[in-house]
């Protein structure tokens, strides 16, 4: 399992769990002819809802996170990681990728879609939870 986080600044442009939806759903439609199926879920303890992107094999979460968790995690990194850019502080939004484990690496394509989904959203601070470091900004 990997996560990918995608930690956004306040726009007049802002996410919602509906956006990233209509996105993803857009942005992966290619896929479909693969066995692509999309589905949300919803955390049992929170009811916040979140997406599944499932092929035949493999699959990832997409979640939209908003609160003061997201903003303890970003001042975190700033305060952890080299390098890191320091308007991370400001974002009190993210959206968070968790890619199942993919040991014979049949959907490395997919993962690097992905990352460049989050990679074109402008001001996007994209860090790597596994490696931890930032992937772009």
């Amino acid at each position: 399992m990997s996560v990918i986080h995608a930690y956004l600044a306040k726009s007049s442009d802002s996410y919602s769990h509906e956006r990233l939806a209509s996105e993803l759903s857009a942005y992966f439609d290619f896929e479909t002819k693969n066995g692509l199926e999309i589905g949300v879920s919803a955390n049992p303890f929170t009811r916040e809802k979140y997406l599944i992107l499932r092929w035949p094999g493999w699959n990832f979460s997409a979640y939209f996170e908003t609160g003061r968790n997201v903003s303890a995690d970003a001042n975190y990194i700033a305060s952890e990681i080299k390098n890191c850019p320091p308007e991370i502080t400001n974002c009190s939004e993210r959206i968070r990728f968790v890619f199942s484990p993919d040991e014979r690496r049949d959907f490395t394509n997919h993962i690097i879609w992905a990352i460049d989904y989050l990679s074109a959203i402008p001001g996007a601070i994209i860090f790597d939870e596994s490696q931890k470091t930032i992937v772009s900004c």
